[in-house]
């Protein structure tokens, strides 16, 4: 098995939507009405629901409610459309993988939606702009894990408990590289890579454990999914001790400006978010 031979077999089965590529290409070309650009999407009603609920999530917080795809391109502008269509392509392909009880889905995005929302919260104390980014990054950090476990069970639960066993001499990356070769995080970088996500997505996805490895130009989105995700593990086991979540890269704290404290404070503000972050893909 190898990370380009899964990504092609998984690019099969996570196949994007048609109308999604046609819309790319709409939203590049700064003359095609917005009208246009609707009209396309609205050929696939699942992916406008999807993308109408992220954009009125807490990550955007548009200044009055986006009811229509029209509405979302006046009010948030095309980049953002642009991530957000992906983004809710890459959600609802998610539930074409197969049915696996090591990492069910409700279990993945539960942990995505904490690390999505610290992220958020994060941003607004460091940078505002990037609110949207690592919202986007950290709902769709550990697509890599996701796949891992859906196509490649066997190795990923060795992996895991691999790194179980010895959790102070072996990571779960390093578990990974030992039974497949690369790790979640490289093929999470990959699969973004293949549909075209922008590069600051690509890179939270890719670094989110390694953010010193990551591009300069986006190690700030990157350090903040890295916080974000540790403390999405506090978050979900109710702990502060920081022995319970996967190791920061103590170089984060001082080059993003975030200290230990704020990224404590923001679980509690978290908890209230994090169920509507998860109804923005089933609102059931």
């Amino acid at each position: 098995m190898t990370i380009e031979g899964l990504v092609k077999n998984t690019g099969r089965l996570l196949a994007i939507p048609r109308v999604v590529g046609e819309v790319m290409k709409l939203l590049d070309d700064p003359d095609s009405p917005q009208r246009e650009i609707a009209s396309r999407l609205e050929q696939d009603p699942g992916l406008v629901a999807i993308l109408l609920r992220l954009a009125n999530s807490p990550a955007f917080a548009p200044a009055r409610t986006v009811d229509s795809v029209e509405r979302a391109l006046a009010l948030l502008g095309r980049e953002h459309v642009r991530r957000l269509v992906i983004a809710g392509a890459v959600t609802q392909a998610s539930d074409r993988l197969p049915v696996q009880n090591l990492l069910p889905l409700e279990v993945f995005w539960h942990h995505s939606a904490y690390c999505a929302v610290i992220a958020r919260l994060l941003a607004e104390e460091r940078s505002r702009a990037l609110a949207g980014t690592v919202f986007l990054g950290g709902l769709l950090h550990d697509l890599g894990q996701l796949v891992l476990f859906s196509e490649v069970p066997e190795e990923a639960h060795r992996a895991f408990l691999s790194s179980l066993d010895a959790p102070n001499e072996i990571s779960p990356q390093a578990a990974e590289h030992g039974e497949l070769g690369f790790d979640h995080a490289e093929l999470g970088g990959a699969l973004a890579e293949r549909w075209g996500l922008p590069e600051s997505l690509c890179a939270c996805l890719r670094y989110h454990h390694a953010p010193l490895d990551a591009p300069a130009e986006h190690f700030e989105a990157v350090g903040i999914v890295h916080l974000a995700n540790t403390g999405a593990h506090l978050a979900e086991l109710d702990s502060r001790d920081w022995n319970d979540a996967p190791p920061i890269v103590p170089e984060v704290w001082g080059r993003l400006g975030i200290t230990p404290e704020q990224l404590l404070a923001s679980l509690d503000a978290a908890q209230y978010q994090v169920c509507a972050v998860e109804a923005l893909r089933d609102p059931g």
